[in-house]
């Protein structure tokens, strides 16, 4: 381990954590706080999220047959960590292709890192022991490697039986009574590290106030156009690990969504990066995230695409270069995702 990086695992002998292993071909970081001890979170996972496309999209994850087929190529090209949502809808073709690996030897469940999220908010306690049980059932896991909650603020129109999860105005007692319910998760060992996603520090100062276990991870929109140093510096304070999600900037989505003049992957700055280390666009824009060290949640159905994001550890930009990449002119609507600021 490096002493000026004293969590990252860039390791050229194998060491086995919780039942992980890190390589110098699949480093990672090491997980705090509301973790087990030893558990380690590989740097590139598969994100199978929709990004705001419609449900029920032919050929999106949410049809089981894809996300089956799509987590059966993660597998089988090493991929090692997987990241889904019980209101991803997706988690049963997952839990199939899951159960295929296992049963015909290409992984073992400890080789396998899962997340997944509770509530499209914080669904309050009794909702959220319900939740975790239909994301067990759904995976076919007896316990998932991370669960999160999904937003920081309550969903217009969810009925919640938890007293501190009516309104839109009850944030900050309704994420700390499902905390309270994660916590009870993590402590009967069906989640291995409890975290959660799309919380800004007012959000995270809520669970502080508890003076209970903090979040492992805050998983959290992170790319080229929308970044936020001081969210990132009071994660790395607290030892929460932060993990990005959208790193490529959804390329089949904002875009047009947005009026973007192009996606992230065709900005003549990145393509000449990846030109000089003869890289692919995407592996630059992986490659900004995890020299910082930011876990990655790409998304992608295609094998290709998938192999190209499992190798960004051969090379290394230069610091001018990630600070080329980092002050990119931004287009006017530079976040793909709500922002999540608005919830008290």
């Amino acid at each position: 381990m490096s002493p000026a990086n004293p969590f990252i695992f860039l390791l050229v002998s194998v060491v086995v954590l919780s039942g992980h292993v890190a390589t110098e071909n699949a480093p990672g970081l090491e997980l705090h706080n509301a973790a087990q001890q030893g558990t380690f979170m590989p740097a590139v996972g598969l994100g199978t999220g929709g990004y705001a496309l419609t449900a029920g999209m032919p050929g999106e994850y949410w049809d089981d047959a894809v996300s089956e087929k799509a987590t059966s190529s993660w597998l089988a090209e090493g991929g090692r960590r997987i990241d889904t949502s019980l209101s991803y809808n997706d988690q049963t073709g997952i839990g199939r292709a899951l159960a295929a690996a296992l049963a015909n030897g290409t992984v073992k469940r400890g080789d396998v890192f899962i997340t997944s999220k509770i509530g499209g908010g914080p669904p309050g306690y009794n909702e959220t022991m319900t939740e975790m049980e239909k994301i067990r059932s759904t995976l076919q896991v007896e316990y998932v490697d991370l669960l999160l909650m999904h937003w920081p603020g309550p969903v217009l129109g969810f009925k919640s039986t938890d007293p501190n999860c009516k309104h839109l105005l009850d944030g900050p007692k309704c994420r700390q009574s499902t905390w309270r319910a994660m916590e009870k998760i993590f402590n009967d060992g069906h989640a291995k590290a409890i975290g959660v996603s799309n919380f800004e520090k007012k959000h995270l100062e809520d669970l502080v106030e508890m003076k209970s276990l903090l979040p492992a991870v805050d998983q959290v929109e992170y790319h080229i156009y929308w970044h936020e140093p001081e969210l990132v510096s009071y994660c790395k304070s607290m030892n929460i690990t932060f993990n990005g999600y959208a790193p490529l900037g959804t390329p089949d989505w904002a875009p047009k969504e947005h009026s973007w003049n192009s996606s992230q992957l065709e900005l003549p700055l990145v393509k000449s990066i990846a030109a000089k280390y003869s890289k692919s666009p995407a592996q630059v824009l992986l490659r900004w995230s995890w020299q910082q060290q930011i876990p990655v949640n790409p998304r992608s159905m295609n094998p290709e695409h998938m192999k190209e994001n499992l190798d960004i550890f051969d090379f290394a930009l230069t610091t001018g270069e990630i600070d080329s990449l980092t002050n990119v002119p931004k287009p006017k609507h530079a976040k793909v995702c709500p922002n999540p600021a608005i919830y008290p």
